[in-house]
């Protein structure tokens, strides 16, 4: 597996990169913010985010794809969250290939890229977010396999926390779980609940 920066990529990979989009045929609700025909007119859209956005620019974020040889099999950003510059939202705009789910893909391949970009950014938290819809999907990183501890690179290496509460990100409801990078530093979770 090789993971890059979707900005370290030719013209050309970018092109690629879009068409490989523009062929994946997923029917999770999910899949809706990474393609559209009119991305161009889509704010929601993965290539609009990507091309017409400073959201994963270096700076503000980063994008990563991860290739198998040279077949895309999974991809995601990490970004400065919106309400607290120390704070990483990592997981964003994921989405990894079917056949390479439950290969540890999000765990070793993609999710360490995002929490070393949080560090070198030195950001004090990192957080996973998650919808209504697939907030199930927070089950697995909450499990850690007896024996198998995390590494250092590992999302979630000093411990996970969750809110037992939503919050209102981007004025969605999400679900969160989080790894403090500077144990001496906490964010009021409340100040953006539900409510």
């Amino acid at each position: 597996m090789n993971t890059v920066s979707y900005y370290s990529l030719s013209t050309n990979q970018q092109q690629d990169f879009f068409n490989y989009l523009s062929q994946v045929r997923d029917p999770s609700p999910a899949f809706d913010n990474m393609w559209a025909e009119d991305w161009n007119a889509k704010s929601n859209t993965l290539p609009y985010i990507l091309n017409k956005t400073e959201k994963f620019r270096p700076g503000s974020g980063d994008y990563f794809v991860v290739y198998d040889n040279d077949t895309i099999v999974g991809m995601g950003g990490v970004c400065y969250s919106s309400f607290n510059k120390f704070i990483a939202l990592a997981g964003v705009r994921t989405w990894v290939n079917p056949h390479y789910r439950n290969r540890a893909l999000l765990k070793e391949h993609l999710l360490p890229y995002h929490r070393a970009w949080a560090v070198a950014n030195k950001c004090r938290q990192i957080a996973l977010t998650f919808n209504d819809y697939n907030k199930n999907i927070a089950e697995i990183f909450k499990r850690n396999r007896a024996g198998t501890p995390r590494l250092e690179h590992n999302l979630f290496y000093n411990g996970l926390e969750e809110l037992k509460f939503p919050v209102i990100i981007q004025k969605t409801p999400q679900w969160v779980i989080y790894e403090r990078l500077d144990s001496s530093w906490n964010f009021n979770w409340d100040c953006i609940s539900q409510k």
